[in-house]
């Protein structure tokens, strides 16, 4: 078994010594792909590789980069050009600190009222309706309507609650009924009708009592306004009247203020002396103008063939360049909040001689 291995160890290594040897001093630094392209290669010599002989783009190209016209041979050299070109630059930064202190902002609004005096006046009016032996009040239904038959009056607006609804009706002459949904929750759904609900509800399909009232005729006095049931109708008196200031009002009415916290804003703090630098380098191609009469060149998928045919005419580049950068990183030692308050005015619009004048209607 031993003897085996032996042999076998023995032909490997005869074989290793026939092939042939890697001469070291001969290495050449590798080509590199026109489309992943080696920078870090043109930090040294080089030697052209045999894609500067096959390639037709690689020729086509170089040959643009050495047969200059006349009009540019008096600031251009192709072997100078590419010395430029692939240049490298190393660039570093150099950090410093800074301290300050952070600045947050805390704003509230306050609401102001102001009030607005209307001389003005207006006169609204209210309807009274006058009760009937033969009214019919509070009938309800299973919500089964025929509008046909009742005669319903499309031209209101609907949601209205039970006293609206009935002043609407005492304003349309023709209306004999209303009927409101949800009269006990304050009303929704108004619907006026030329037809009144008639004697014990005859009128209405399914008419009932006891469930929810919908139906009133217009003369009900269920849903008429508190001064229409009193004895005797209000007279209008006319209110004191007071004189429009001419300056700005003074606020009547002031709103707590609610802070609400914001982000800080970040005030600029003061720079102090460097520290000791913390240098982030990396390696970066330079950027040469291209020559205007290869401007054509600097589209991506024509340049991409510059910098191997620079690298097929000259076998070094001028030496890395340096750009050196600051960046500042602050540290905040402390924070500040600065208060501000916003005024946000209502007008509030008082009418102190409006009228209402209560008219009774059959």
């Amino acid at each position: 078994m031993r003897s085996t291995q032996a042999v076998l160890s023995l032909l490997a290594l005869v074989t290793l010594l026939n092939a042939n040897p890697v001469d070291v001093r001969n290495k050449l630094v590798p080509r590199f792909d026109p489309f992943n392209p080696c920078y870090s290669c043109f930090r040294s010599t080089w030697t052209a590789g045999p894609e500067c002989t096959t390639d037709e783009h690689l020729r086509s190209t170089l040959s643009r980069v050495t047969n200059p016209p006349a009009s540019a041979t008096s600031t251009y050299t192709a072997t100078e050009w590419c010395s430029n070109e692939l240049r490298q630059t190393d660039w570093s930064t150099v950090y410093t600190t800074s301290s300050g202190v952070s600045t947050y902002t805390n704003w509230s609004i306050t609401h102001l009222f102001v009030t607005k005096t209307d001389l003005d006046h207006p006169t609204s009016t209210r309807l009274c309706p006058i009760p009937s032996p033969s009214m019919e009040c509070g009938w309800s239904n299973p919500n089964i309507i025929a509008p046909l038959d009742q005669g319903e009056d499309w031209s209101i607006e609907h949601y209205y609650n039970s006293t609206e609804c009935q002043q609407v009706c005492l304003e349309h002459p023709a209306c004999k009924a209303y009927r409101v949904e949800n009269a006990d929750q304050g009303g929704s759904n108004c619907e006026i009708f030329n037809v009144g609900i008639g004697v014990n509800g005859s009128n209405v399909i399914s008419a009932s009592k006891g469930g929810v009232p919908q139906w009133w005729d217009r003369d009900c006095p269920d849903h008429a306004p508190t001064e229409c049931k009193k004895g005797k109708l209000p007279t209008a008196t006319p209110a004191k009247t007071t004189n429009p200031s001419t300056s700005r009002p003074k606020p009547t009415t002031v709103s707590a203020k609610h802070p609400v916290p914001r982000q800080p804003e970040i005030t600029p703090a003061p720079q102090i002396e460097k520290i000791v630098p913390r240098e982030a380098m990396n390696l970066q191609k330079r950027i040469e103008p291209v020559p205007n009469y290869m401007s054509d060149l600097e589209y991506f998928w024509s340049s991409i063939y510059l910098i191997p045919a620079c690298s097929c005419l000259i076998t070094s580049a001028k030496p890395p360049t340096r750009s050196t950068t600051t960046s500042t990183v602050t540290s905040w030692t402390a924070s500040t909040t600065v208060y501000t308050t916003y005024e946000d005015w209502f007008t509030v619009t008082t009418t102190p001689r409006e009228t209402t004048i209560f008219v009774s209607v059959n």
